[in-house]
């Protein structure tokens, strides 16, 4: 990657293309975790927006995933190497965290429509229960 491409890349971002605001904070609470457990590194995040990296117990980069584009800023003059690693997570985990929503938005879906199916079941065996009742 040449310079001036690496440099527009820390200057505009990276379009991720998700899906939205949830989609969004999912990518980041994977990205977070992915960083926290490789070595030497650690992150931070209090929003799921914001993504605080640590190298060494040094605060190098802040990362920021919004409206799908997932931006730099570098902390330090040693930041290379967690841009790196958020870079390595994009390559090797991109698609799989992008499925992995899928599927969890959709067991999702799936369990809300189920429990308002149940919950209206319920609605209606409580009325005709009270239907039973008024004949006696």
């Amino acid at each position: 990657m040449s310079k001036d491409k690496f440099a527009d890349m820390l200057r505009f971002g990276i379009n991720l293309k998700l899906s939205g605001p949830a989609e969004n904070k999912y990518y980041s609470q994977r990205l977070r975790s992915y960083i926290s457990q490789a070595e030497n590194f650690d992150a931070e995040s209090e929003d799921d927006e914001f993504i605080e990296v640590y190298f060494y117990g040094e605060k190098t980069l802040k990362v920021r995933i919004s409206k799908s584009t997932l931006t730099f800023e570098p902390l330090s003059g040693d930041s290379y190497d967690s841009i790196m690693l958020v870079l390595q997570f994009i390559s090797d985990y991109h698609d799989i965290v992008q499925e992995d929503f899928k599927s969890t938005d959709l067991e999702l879906d799936s369990m809300r429509r189920s429990n308002a199916s149940q919950t209206s079941k319920f609605v209606d065996d409580e009325e005709d229960s009270e239907e039973e009742s008024e004949w006696i």
